[in-house]
């Protein structure tokens, strides 16, 4: 089957069923992983959410001949890399959308603009979880981001908003059993004090060049009051 090509990286899919597969190495390929077992232990820790049409195990051609391993197919790849945390994750999950497209013989649709309507679930979803999980509104919203690949809540399609819920609605039910992924929120909290001392110590940089700047206004106020008194008595002595 001919080879394709995801941001320079040369990929060779497999072909069951007539449909697209990717190796777990060739997928970690992909999303840039160093070590290739990364996608094998991404698909163990969420192997629930996989159905037998998203992965399986299959005889595959190699260089040192046929040999048995993991392989994906499209969709099986998409989720994947909804779960995976590197930079070009959101790029791929895109690039598969556009090949699953066609595929089907269907031209790439453009996802609409979430509407205040579609994010109202997460946006309660979150609401609640301030209080079981004591975060603020912020640090949620980041681990959503984080899990999504994401910058901003517009990004995520229909769908994704639903799967936000669920991984929202996910935490609440560690948090009662004890099992939340602590070191995550712990990054997060930190990397929001950072944001926030860095944010403090521009404002405080801005207050003190202000305040010089108000001293030398004064310091120039005080000058002209000086020279206007001057001018003053120097015409009345001289000119009457």
């Amino acid at each position: 089957m001919q080879t394709l090509t995801f941001q320079n990286i040369t990929l060779s899919p497999a072909k069951v069923d007539n449909q697209i597969w990717l190796t777990s190495g060739e997928l970690a390929k992909a999303l840039n992983y160093a070590d290739t077992q990364s996608v094998t232990k991404i698909y163990e820790r969420n192997a629930d959410e996989f159905t037998t049409s998203m992965t399986t195990i299959a005889q595959v051609k190699t260089n040192g001949g046929m040999q048995k391993m993991r392989i994906f197919s499209l969709r099986g790849c998409h989720l994947i890399a909804m779960f995976a945390r590197t930079k070009v994750a959101k790029e791929f999950r895109q690039w598969v959308l556009d090949i699953l497209d066609k595929e089907v013989g269907k031209p790439v649709q453009v996802e609409p603009k979430l509407s205040s309507d579609d994010t109202l679930p997460l946006r309660n979803a979150v609401s609640m979880a301030t209080g079981i999980l004591k975060l603020d509104y912020a640090t949620i919203y980041k681990m959503v981001h984080q899990r999504f690949g994401i910058d901003e809540i517009k990004e995520l399609s229909k769908d994704e908003v639903g799967q936000a819920v669920e991984y929202v609605h996910s935490l609440m039910v560690q948090v009662n059993q004890s099992t939340i992924n602590m070191p995550l929120i712990q990054n997060i909290l930190a990397d929001n004090a950072h944001q926030n001392q860095k944010a403090r110590l521009t404002v405080d940089g801005m207050i003190g060049e202000l305040k010089v700047m108000i001293d030398y206004v004064d310091e120039l106020r005080t000058r002209l009051t000086l020279q206007d008194r001057l001018i003053g008595a120097l015409q009345t002595r001289f000119i009457g």
